[in-house]
């Protein structure tokens, strides 16, 4: 059976990911400076889409398939962010129109699709549900089976939903008082997810943490 303490755990130790600025969430903070504060509801449904199919693969035992594939997703992914930011750095440069929202079809369909690239590319992302994640699933098929897993699922995915749209909400009007500073704010990402990248390709080479 479920219980509140259970409850209580998935959620304290779910914000040591969900609420860790990472490349999701800035991506999800820059796109929000462009069309409002649905971009971080937008990338948390693409996060949904990739995380709850792992869960319930974490859940029939496919840790060990996760961290076999981890090196490679950490090279492929590192180079992606780098990619990102380093465009994110060079589109600052162009002019920008702080009161532009465009909320055109593109727009809200993509920023599903970034929830979901910038998801899978995090190969932290992974690494935490196959050690750290997958001990919690495990509790959870003991407390309540499947239903366990839903809780616990459920439990976790809120504080993705109210971190990403929250913050979304937060870039997306502070833009409008950021006036000069907007474009060294994108700037100042860029290099950010840039390092994020950087640090993926550097640690599954075996640079970095030796």
């Amino acid at each position: 059976m479920i219980t509140i303490d259970f409850l209580a755990t998935v959620v304290i130790v779910s914000a040591s990911g969900a609420l860790t600025p990472g490349p999701l969430f800035l991506a999800s903070t820059i796109r929000a400076t462009r069309v409002g504060w649905v971009a971080g509801l937008q990338c948390a449904i693409g996060h949904t889409l990739i995380e709850f199919p792992l869960v319930i693969g974490v859940s029939v035992g496919l840790s060990e398939f996760f961290l076999g594939s981890v090196k490679l997703i950490g090279l492929v992914g590192g180079a992606t962010l780098l990619g990102f930011g380093l465009l994110q750095v060079i589109n600052a440069r162009r002019p920008i129109d702080l009161f532009q929202k465009p909320f055109d079809q593109w727009d809200k369909r993509s920023g599903v699709v970034l929830g979901l690239v910038f998801t899978a590319i995090n190969p932290f992302f992974l690494i935490w549900w196959a050690t750290v994640g997958s001990l919690l699933v495990a509790q959870a098929l003991v407390l309540g089976a499947l239903l366990g897993v839903l809780a616990l699922f459920g439990a976790h995915i809120w504080m993705d939903y109210a971190w990403l749209t929250g913050t979304s909400t937060l870039a997306s009007r502070g833009k409008l008082v950021l006036g000069k500073w907007y474009r060294s704010l994108l700037v100042f990402f860029g290099l950010a997810m840039s390092y994020f990248g950087l640090m993926f390709i550097l640690a599954f080479l075996g640079w970095v943490g030796q």
